[in-house]
């Protein structure tokens, strides 16, 4: 059952965040005042909000991960081999050195339009990977022999970012000018394509499925586009009976994992939040955004934590919310700026997925923007927020280095502590109580640069082993990574 409409949502104390303008290229970020006025200059950051109508791209605009040309072959000449560099990835006689991680594979990345290509999809299951690399779902074993592959007959353009169990729902190029027009569920234990069909029907004024976005939690699917969205069924990828939203209203986006939430917007300057059964497709709650403001990223959907903004770039803070759809806290940020991974974004369907982001039951982890910390190199912060009160509990930095946390262990988090000129990255623990984290995981100097170089990537720390995974190839001929995988 629907829930009555909230009390308004109490504002922030200070403006953190700032809108998200259709058709263009954004970083995502929730950014305080003083930022704010770099946004209203043309700065060229982009914050976390959605608003307005989406427009269509202008003549020539480049469609990125259409390309559908064969994968190279691997090292020995025959195609479907293991490909690329194996163990640790040094020149003749530079020995690991004491402390570092080892590496277990390197996986090179294909060839790419010159232009590059978005490769969306990356998934650890045990004993083996599984990425979407174009016209292709491909697993890969502990040390990088390839385990199978499953072929699409267009780029694969979407993927939900939230791990999914077993099966996943992707979407891939359609017939014609359809960039993203058809579905398949892959199977990724057994390599198996499980079902291929046709998207909803578009209904837009392209007849193309533009910008999707999707999110899967349970037996459903979300799937927003210029001009349209559905909610599927995982078991057959046919439309679910999910309640309609009112006349007026359309949805900005999915978010999925813990469970499927719905982002929406009215022509009446409304807006809110739905949860969806997982199981019936129906509404289970719906929160109401205070007025002239909507839902602009979900970084959490279990724990609810969600950014709010307005059509101006004017952010209206981060409200945690209760499993009943009632406003739980809204966290006080303070005169700090935050910054967390939130990609791009070009036709505002997309409000989940953002990195750099953590949340427990009763902690929501958020990175800072960066500062020079007096010449030491880019410096930012870890805050962990107090879900209950909306108050910051701790804070976690290292001088010289820029951490972004990636999942929560225990009482604990785990960040990534980026690379610099000189240092490779490492995996850190930060403990209940904040302070300098704890390092879990050095990668090596070898790998610095291939690290730098999978500046767009998942990352993702599972059982002692750190992956990542690149979301777009570069296509500048370069000899780029596609996957590394290391191990202590």
């Amino acid at each position: 059952m629907s829930q009555p409409p909230q009390p308004p949502d109490r504002p922030p104390t200070r403006p953190t965040g700032g809108g998200r303008e259709p058709g263009r290229r954004r970083r995502t970020l929730v950014i305080g005042a003083a930022v704010g006025a770099l946004l209203a200059a043309g700065a060229g950051v982009w914050a976390a909000a959605g608003g307005g109508e989406p427009r269509a791209p202008a003549p020539g605009h480049a469609r990125a991960g259409t390309h559908t040309d064969p994968l190279p072959a691997g090292p020995t000449g025959r195609p479907g081999t293991t490909s690329g560099r194996r163990g640790d990835e040094r020149a003749p006689g530079d020995a690991r050195r004491p402390g570092e991680a080892e590496v277990l594979f390197r996986e090179p990345a294909p060839g790419a339009p010159g232009n590059g290509a978005d490769i969306p999809g990356f998934w650890v299951r045990d004993g083996h990977v599984v990425k979407a690399v174009r016209d292709k779902v491909i697993a890969y074993g502990d040390h990088g022999e390839r385990k199978w592959t499953v072929t699409l007959r267009g780029a694969v353009c979407a993927a939900p970012e939230s791990p999914t169990g077993g099966k996943v729902v992707i979407a891939y190029g359609g017939p014609g000018k359809d960039e993203c027009g058809r579905l398949a569920l892959i199977d990724l234990d057994h390599g198996a394509k499980l079902w291929d069909r046709r998207a909803p029907a578009a209904r837009a004024p392209r007849g193309d499925h533009l910008g999707m976005g999707l999110a899967q939690s349970g037996d459903l699917a979300g799937l927003s586009w210029y001009g349209g969205s559905a909610v599927v069924a995982v078991g057959d990828g046919r439309r679910a009976p999910a309640r309609a939203l009112p006349r007026g209203c359309r949805v900005d986006g999915f978010a999925g994992g813990r469970s499927l939430l719905r982002a929406y917007s009215c022509d009446d300057d409304t807006a809110g939040l739905q949860r969806l059964d997982t199981a019936s497709g129906q509404v289970s709650w719906t929160y109401r955004v205070r007025e002239g403001y909507k839902v602009s990223n979900i970084y959490s959907t279990g724990p609810v934590v969600v950014s709010l903004a307005d059509d101006h770039h004017k952010s209206g803070g981060i409200v945690a919310l209760s499993d009943r759809g009632t406003r739980r806290s809204t966290l006080d940020l303070g005169e700090r700026s935050y910054q967390p991974e939130c990609g791009q974004d070009l036709f505002g369907t997309r409000t989940g997925g953002c990195r750099g982001v953590a949340a427990s039951s009763d902690t929501f982890y958020l990175p800072t923007e960066l500062s020079p910390d007096g010449g030491q190199g880019p410096t930012n912060e870890i805050h962990a927020f107090d879900l209950r009160t909306g108050q910051r509990k701790w804070t976690s930095r290292v001088p010289g280095r820029v951490l972004l946390p990636l999942s929560v262990r225990g009482e604990g988090l785990i960040a990534y502590e980026q690379p610099t000129e000189k240092a490779p990255g490492s995996v850190v623990g930060v403990g209940v109580n904040g302070g300098r984290p704890k390092t879990l995981l050095r990668l090596p100097k070898a790998t610095r640069a291939a690290e730098v170089g999978l500046a767009s990537a998942s990352r993702i720390y599972r059982k002692g082993t750190f992956y990542i995974a690149s979301d777009r190839l570069a296509g500048s001929g370069a000899d780029e990574a596609m996957i590394m995988a290391f191990r202590p």
